[in-house]
């Protein structure tokens, strides 16, 4: 083995473990070869009749009989035809890596073979070995046939190897060796292959070019997918949705070149595309639990709610883990699944409140969309018809009332009764910006009859349920600007935003301190008016009503709060609120 030494192949041991193992893998092999030959010398028949009674057995029953026949005579023999005669018939039967090792033990007696049966042996233990996954043995096959024959393709097929065992600079350094003029055909085409495999970490661009000059000399499924991986990887997503879809046409049941093709359609905007992939993956291989939710989250955004949500019902009730997830990631992420069940078999919704604040009385610093003070009870009932509404986006009509109590108490003042009737657009996928129009609705004599314009715009963390934390982050901010057109026109701005922790107490149950700041100003015409209030808070919260594939369909919120006045805003006040979400 000293010899690869000599001939650049493997760097000195002291710098390099490969050759190390090698040698040891050789002694090894050498090792038990006499073994079973001492073994096999047991056997009172001569090595020429057992060779004749193997070739005999594989001449009538064929390789998968006759194999442990001609390899027993192998190891008796000790010579090299025999190995290959072994060698040759693992590989009829299609186990290469039992070919490689036969291979491997003519490489051993090779000193009985002459030049041509010597670079026979090199070469298909190359073949073998790189089929096997035994790499570092492959490049030795490949470069020794390669210094025996001087040949282009053996020196290519040796600049492979290289890559392949981990060394893509010394594959990059025999490709330079090569004269191109020498290839011709698939040879060239491997030749402008190997040299887009040895660059692609650094020059994805360069090694997208060579690929296609490798697929102009000869088209290949596996090409055009490559291809589409380094234009992938390189952002051009349209270039490789078109190789990935040449690709497929060739190879139509390829599931690594279906998810693929698949997820470049999902980020190229095609989800029809995208879902129907998904679709031909799980049809081809049931067992990709994950690509359910890919599949679902694809239905979902081309519009098709009722599929996604069967899919992701499917999704859900698989119980097979992710690669590397472990039980906690995968209640979440089942959970998670379920609230999107809810929300895409939700076209409705609806809240009832009741709210309190101490020393409350009539003022103008309220919203016009809140009534004439905080002590009240009301509700609103909305409805998302399906066509108008697409993606997280669209169309929601609602109705509310509410009445506030007379001042200083708390009882409802049917005067303050107010009605209204409105319409809420959501044009924004990803953020929760609303623009609202509403027809203000008398329903005594201390409401209003106008038009109500409104833009909003909400965001919340840690809102909803977590079925793994025993305590976790609450977030919420919102804004909102009002103006009511009408004579006395009226123009109001409103923020809150709170900052605390959910404590989880019971199943579904949970308290929640935090701290609060609420900002408030408007103009009616006659005065300008504004409010600023910070204070410590606490909210009870009880989800309920769901399924094996649905969250919680409902919460009961209570919520307290003291708030101090801050700057011109002198008061202090208790506020109180009940509200149930359905």
């Amino acid at each position: 083995m000293s010899r690869y030494y000599s001939r650049g192949w493997i760097t000195p041991a002291k710098h390099n473990l490969r050759p190390r193992l090698l040698l040891a893998t050789t002694a090894s092999l050498t090792a038990i070869s006499f073994a079973v030959s001492a073994g096999a010398d047991d056997d009172p028949r001569p090595v020429e009749q057992r060779r004749a009674e193997a070739r005999s057995q594989l001449e009538q029953s064929g390789c998968a009989i006759a194999l442990p026949a001609l390899e027993a005579v192998a190891d008796a023999s000790r010579t090299a035809l025999d190995y290959i005669a072994a060698a040759e018939c693992a590989v009829e039967t299609g186990n290469a890596a039992q070919a490689s090792e036969a291979f491997w033990q003519a490489v051993i007696y090779r000193h009985q073979l002459d030049y041509a049966q010597r670079a026979y042996v090199f070469r298909s233990l190359g073949y073998q070995a790189e089929a096997a996954g035994e790499f570092s043995r492959s490049a030795i096959g490949w470069n020794e046939a390669a210094e025996i024959t001087n040949a282009p393709f053996d020196e290519l097929m040796a600049a492979r190897a290289a890559r392949l065992d981990g060394r893509p600079q010394s594959g990059a350094a025999r490709l330079q060796r090569i004269e191109m003029a020498e290839l011709s055909g698939p040879d060239l085409a491997l030749y402008f292959e190997e040299r887009a495999l040895v660059m692609a970490d650094t020059q994805l661009a360069a090694a997208a070019m060579y690929l296609a000059r490798a697929i102009e000399i000869e088209d290949r499924p596996y090409r055009r997918f490559q291809r589409g991986l380094f234009l992938q990887q390189a952002g051009d997503e349209r270039a490789a949705l078109a190789e990935f879809g040449s690709a497929l046409q060739s190879d139509p049941r390829n599931v690594d070149i279906l998810l693929s093709t698949a997820y470049s359609a999902q980020r190229g905007g095609d989800a029809n595309l995208a879902a129907d992939l998904f679709e031909r993956v799980l049809a081809i291989d049931p067992s990709r639990s994950a690509v359910r939710e890919d599949l679902g989250y694809a239905l979902l955004q081309s519009d098709r709610e009722d599929e996604a949500a069967s899919a992701f019902r499917a999704a859900i009730l698989d119980p097979a883990m992710r690669e590397g997830e472990t039980a906690d990631e995968r209640d979440a992420r089942i959970y998670r699944l379920r609230r999107q069940v809810e929300q895409l078999e939700r076209s409705t919704y609806g809240f009832v409140f009741a709210s309190y604040r101490d020393g409350s009385a009539p003022n103008s610093i309220n919203l016009p969309e809140t009534g004439p003070n905080e002590t009240q009870l009301g509700g609103e009932f909305g409805w998302r018809p399906d066509a108008f509404n697409t993606s997280n986006t669209g169309l929601t009509l609602f109705g509310r009332s509410y009445v506030s109590a007379d001042p200083g108490t708390i009882t409802l003042n049917e005067d303050t009764l107010q009605l209204g009737l409105g319409a809420r657009w959501k044009p924004l996928a990803d953020h929760d910006f609303y623009l609202a129009a509403e027809r203000m609705i008398a329903g005594g004599d201390q409401a209003r009859d106008a038009w109500l314009l409104r833009a909003s715009y909400g965001w919340s963390g840690g809102l909803d349920w977590n079925p793994n934390e025993s305590s976790w982050n609450y977030t919420t901010a919102f804004a909102d600007l009002a103006y009511i057109p009408d004579d006395p026109e009226f123009l109001s701005a409103y923020a809150s935003i709170r900052q605390g922790r959910r404590f989880r107490t019971g199943d579904r149950w949970t308290v929640t301190p935090y701290l609060t700041g609420v900002a408030q100003w408007s103009d009616d015409t006659f005065q300008i008016r504004e409010r600023l209030e910070v204070g410590p808070g606490v909210v009870f919260s009880h989800w309920f009503d769901e399924s094996e594939t649905s969250a919680p369909r409902q919460r009961l919120d209570l919520e307290m709060e003291y708030r101090f006045g801050v700057g011109d805003t002198d008061d202090e006040a208790f506020i109180a609120r009940a509200v149930w979400h359905f």
